[in-house]
């Protein structure tokens, strides 16, 4: 009897199987490149992301980076949530510039200025 129930079950459920197959999965999930760039904090520099992305796509490694580097425009720091701060890693980035690796890591380390503290809500 149960084999009987859940055979009968199986058969009721493939018309909706079927009709859930038949609709293009992507149908709920289809953006355009720029809307998501829409919502984006700096939607210029998201829209200029993408464009670097696929300009860079075919290359790798250090190639893409420098790449992306070249495509991509400076950051706003007026949209920042520290501008201070965000200016002086702009800064420490151009007196990094050609270095690689752990010199690169360590010469943005010494050139960047300590996080500022940020105040936390008081607790209710």
């Amino acid at each position: 009897m149960h084999g009987l129930l859940g055979l009968a079950g199986a058969l009721l459920a493939l018309p909706l199987l079927a009709q859930a197959l038949a609709q293009p999965l992507a149908q709920p999930f289809a953006h355009s490149a720029a809307e998501p760039c829409a919502r984006a904090r700096d939607p210029v520099r998201c829209e200029a992301r993408l464009a670097a992305l696929k300009v860079c796509a075919a290359k790798r490694s250090a190639d893409k980076q420098a790449c992306l580097a070249a495509h991509m425009p400076p950051v706003d720091c007026r949209r920042s949530q520290d501008p201070p701060r965000c200016a002086a890693g702009q800064r420490a980035a151009e007196i990094c510039r050609g270095k690689a690796g752990n010199e690169l890591r360590q010469c943005l380390r010494d050139q960047q200025p300590p996080k500022t503290a940020r105040k936390r809500p008081a607790a209710a």
